[in-house]
């Protein structure tokens, strides 16, 4: 579908496809390991809750294990581009880009 051939509320380039499964983060430049739980995925991006206190332009590696279909495994590196509290008061909505995805 091209981009004119779309209603008004979807105008990116990849659909967002909603998810709720685990993700397993970790800093790069630190180490530091803490999970997620994924919201949506697309080609290029993912939205996931947590606890950490992130910013953006922080490198994470992620690992998803899903029993849906869209992708049963993944891991890829990402780079965080906005941080959003949550109405809980306690946790975070993060909006990253992959930057890659590693293969097996």
């Amino acid at each position: 579908m091209s981009l004119d051939q779309r209603g008004y509320e979807e105008k990116r380039d990849f659909i967002r496809v909603p998810v709720d499964c685990d993700v397993d983060l970790q800093h790069t430049d630190n180490g530091k390991r803490f999970q997620g739980s994924g919201r949506n995925l697309s080609a290029c991006g993912v939205l996931f809750h947590t606890d950490e206190p992130l910013k953006p332009g922080d490198r994470l590696e992620m690992h998803i294990e899903s029993s849906q279909a869209l992708a049963s495994v993944l891991d890829a590196s990402i780079q965080v581009v906005r941080v959003e509290p949550v109405s809980d008061g306690r946790s975070y909505a993060v909006g990253s880009v992959i930057r890659t995805i590693h293969s097996e």
